[in-house]
């Protein structure tokens, strides 16, 4: 999947569960919880999206690997490569 598409595709689950995020005034780089109201809560529904989307399982002590847009992007590449 290209950078472009992965990034999107996140863009879109994150704004799914917290609505209220404005992608264009994201840092990716920056940790989401530093930038937006983005708690324990968000991040667990966020997880769960990705792992049901990109079809990859996500353990609650990975759930730090998703703490930032490029953060998860690195991780969802990872898990896909590994799946083959």
């Amino acid at each position: 999947m290209d950078p472009d598409t992965l990034e999107s595709r996140l863009l879109s689950l994150l704004t799914s569960v917290a609505p209220d995020i404005e992608p264009q005034n994201l840092d990716p780089a920056r940790a989401l919880r530093e930038q937006v109201d983005f708690d324990s809560m968000d991040t667990l529904h966020f997880a769960a999206a990705v792992s049901k989307t990109f079809g990859i399982d996500i353990a609650e002590t990975e759930y730090a690997r998703l703490a930032s847009l490029r953060a998860a992007e690195a991780f969802v590449r990872e898990r896909l490569a590994a799946k083959g």
